[in-house]
């Protein structure tokens, strides 16, 4: 089922925490798929190699159906099912989180770990720069030079990205606008450029919108 908005991490991100004395590093790293995120896992696997545990978890696909964990040697449900319960409740999608731990000697137990390893991601994610992925109609807006910025104004008010202009005779815009509210910022446009303005249906796809 398609979601109309879900976020991801844009670029790879660091957090180390520690909490009795062991420290946890989490990777965060953006993912095009299922094969990808596995890759990478192992990439960080190998970089910490040293660790005790690298525990991982990650959504794969738009639709949240594509989903694994690992607990990596910690006690079964302990880490990264914990871990993706942080993804899923954030809607996080496209997005590995690893969780690297380096033991200090001393044990957390069951709900101990299982505090670490969801408070890892969740302080990750509060930290790392997120993009919002929503389900957007990308539209071709074509006006003259009085109109353009008045209509590039207004679809930025709107929560729309503008993607790019071209200068020409007549000006034209390519936009982004959330699918929820595309037809009435279109119908708004048609208005108030009392029909002058030639608008084109370029696409609908899941858009990144900055946060």
């Amino acid at each position: 089922m398609q979601k109309d908005r879900f976020f991801s991490v844009d670029g790879t991100f660091e957090n180390v925490i520690v909490i009795s004395k062991s420290r946890f590093i989490t990777t965060l790293l953006p993912i095009e798929d299922y094969d990808d995120a596995l890759e990478k896992v192992k990439a960080i696997a190998k970089k910490y190699s040293d660790a005790t545990h690298n525990c991982y978890a990650f959504i794969s696909n738009e639709s949240a159906t594509e989903q694994r964990f690992s607990d990596d040697g910690e006690p079964q449900g302990t880490a990264g099912m914990p871990m993706l319960e942080v993804l899923r409740k954030r809607k996080v999608c496209k997005t590995l989180a690893v969780v690297t731990r380096y033991f200090g000697g001393v044990k957390l137990g069951a709900n101990g770990l299982v505090g670490a390893y969801s408070s890892s991601v969740a302080e990750a994610l509060d930290n790392a720069k997120l993009l919002k992925n929503e389900w957007a109609d990308v539209v071709k807006i074509t006006a003259d030079y009085g109109a353009y910025k008045k209509i590039e104004e207004f679809c930025v008010k709107a929560s729309g990205q503008v993607i790019d202009v071209v200068y020409d005779k007549d000006v034209s815009l390519a936009v982004a606008l959330p699918s929820q509210n595309s037809k009435e910022v279109i119908d708004k446009i048609v208005d108030f450029t009392q029909n002058n303005a030639k608008i084109d249906a370029v696409e609908s796809k899941y858009f990144q919108f900055e946060i």
